[in-house]
């Protein structure tokens, strides 16, 4: 009886054994772990300051460096990198301009695998360069709520991918594995801000177009990751509005932060690549749970360059430093050192008045001396970064790439009233939003060189010409007023030559003085 008892005993065991095998193993296996290396807002392919920061060939060293810890690793940017920057106003050869030719070269030698659409993505308003930008893209784009405008139809943007041309997805579905049985499906939407104003661009509405899409993913992956072009105060808005997403990694703000929304981590590296985020993600088979730890690096001059990566920034480089030496600047030479960093992100300078835009609106004045009134486009300031420590006249040109000359014109009180109410209010975060000098505004009434503004008063007035000639938004009326243009000013008993670049360089080295 006892040998009969054993026996039921050592089959249960065996049956429970058996089992509980699949279960424990599933609850012992190691967890997928997974890299992503999050850039954002970038413009320029070489470091700045001096060299001593960013680069998209360190950047490259840290992706290979992160690759060789985790195979499962990947890079993605989040909007803004096509435009603007003083190398794509450039021309080619061929006469045809540059137009972020040399950022998809680059981000293609470092390794870049997804981007989704910035803002500044839309502002050449020619689409067929956008196509051919996306067309020489390694990299997959990837947007839900952005939709080209052809003959009339709203569909996809199109790239060309290995020989196909194929629809820029809502979302893009990646699997990972940990080599023992554990697999991880990941799933990455990509949205941004209805910011661009093209004919060839049709926005979906943020918050709704996001949530369908995420609802339509969920049930094909483990998990979800964003890439976000939006402000913060949206970003924060949209992760409440859909909770359970893992990762927002976003863009459009320029400067490095973090935020938690409930479960939902916000990211956001600064600009020019000056620091990129690194996010290690968990996945648990067992429990289906996906973990994030995101760090914050610093890209300096610490870190070599990728050799491959570098071939390709100094090709880019040479051809712009040769550009920059036949229009008769030096790119390298110091005008002044900014303790407080200059801000001209484009989120600051078409809003508020700003320290850069005080700046160049005084170098009117110091090359122009004499008018009751400055003004400035913000538009025309086009670097959309904070530029701290040395700054050069590569730093001028990339702020001012489309150059011009500034004009002086006489303007009756009342209608130098209306610029001011359109460039000052009405156009508020817009490019024809004014930066100024010797304007201010007490008590609703603007006061011109310290004096209340008079109707039946003509004031002389200097700013861009583009400005002077009507082209600027809801300004078409000051093209009536006729306009002095000398080629150049006579500064101290130097020549100064008649464009924005020049007078800006000429006012920063008096300023170090």
């Amino acid at each position: 009886m006892q040998r009969i008892t054993s026996f039921y005993i050592f089959l249960f065991v065996l049956f429970f054994s058996a089992c509980q095998t699949p279960q424990q193993a599933i609850q012992t296996m190691p967890p997928v772990e997974l890299t992503i290396l999050q850039i954002n807002d970038v413009y320029e392919i070489a470091p700045l300051e001096g060299g001593k920061v960013g680069g998209l060939a360190r950047v490259a060293t840290v992706l290979k460096d992160l690759e060789r810890e985790n195979p499962n690793t990947f890079a993605i940017l989040s909007g803004d990198f096509l435009s603007p920057s003083f190398i794509g106003s450039l021309k080619m050869e061929n006469g045809d301009r540059i137009a972020g030719l040399q950022m998809v070269e680059t981000l293609n030698a470092m390794g870049l695998d997804y981007a989704t659409f910035g803002n500044h993505e839309f502002d050449n308003k020619d689409p067929l360069v956008l196509k051919k930008r996306m067309d020489a893209s390694k990299f997959l784009y990837t947007c839900c709520n952005a939709l080209e405008v052809k003959n009339g139809q709203k569909a996809p943007f199109q790239q060309l991918r290995e020989g196909k041309e194929q629809p820029v997805p809502e979302y893009v579905i990646r699997e990972f594995s940990n080599g023992k049985g554990g697999v991880f499906r990941l799933g990455i939407i990509g949205v941004l801000l209805p910011f661009a104003k093209q004919d060839f661009v049709h926005y979906l509405p943020v918050f709704e177009t996001f949530q369908a899409t995420l609802n339509q993913l969920r049930p094909q992956v483990d998990a979800v990751v964003a890439l976000t072009h939006l402000n913060m105060e949206d970003d924060e808005k949209l992760a409440a509005a859909a909770p359970g997403v893992l990762l927002f990694m976003g863009g459009h703000d320029h400067n490095n932060m973090s935020r938690f929304v409930e479960s939902t981590v916000i990211t956001k590296a600064d600009a020019n690549a000056k620091t990129v985020y690194i996010h290690r993600i968990s996945f648990h088979p067992g429990s289906k749970v996906a973990t994030v730890r995101s760090s914050l690096k610093t890209i300096d001059d610490r870190i070599a360059e990728d050799a491959a990566t570098k071939v390709v920034v100094e090709k880019w480089q040479a051809y712009a430093n040769k550009s920059m030496t036949q229009m008769g600047y030096n790119p390298t030479r110091v005008l002044m050192r900014a303790e407080t960093p200059l801000e001209c992100t484009e989120a600051a300078i078409r809003t508020r008045p700003t320290n850069y835009g005080q700046l160049a609106a005084a170098a009117f004045a110091t090359a122009w001396p004499g008018a009751d009134a400055y003004l400035l486009n913000s538009g025309s300031m086009r670097v959309d970064d904070n530029l701290s420590g040395d700054i050069t006249e590569y730093d001028v040109l990339r702020t001012f790439p489309f150059a011009g000359s500034i004009v002086q014109m006489d303007l009756p009180g009342d209608v130098l009233k209306q610029a001011l109410d359109i460039g000052l209010v009405k156009n508020r975060g817009e490019g024809g939003y004014f930066q100024t000098a010797q304007v201010e505004d007490r008590g609703g009434q603007w006061q011109i060189a310290g004096e209340t503004l008079r109707s039946d008063k003509k004031y002389r007035v200097v700013l861009p010409k583009f400005v002077a000639e009507g082209k600027e938004n809801n300004l078409d009326f000051l093209k009536n007023y006729p306009v002095q243009e000398p080629p150049s000013f006579t500064v101290k008993g130097a020549t100064l030559k008649n464009d924005v670049r020049d007078i800006v360089m000429y006012h920063m080295t008096q300023l170090e003085k």
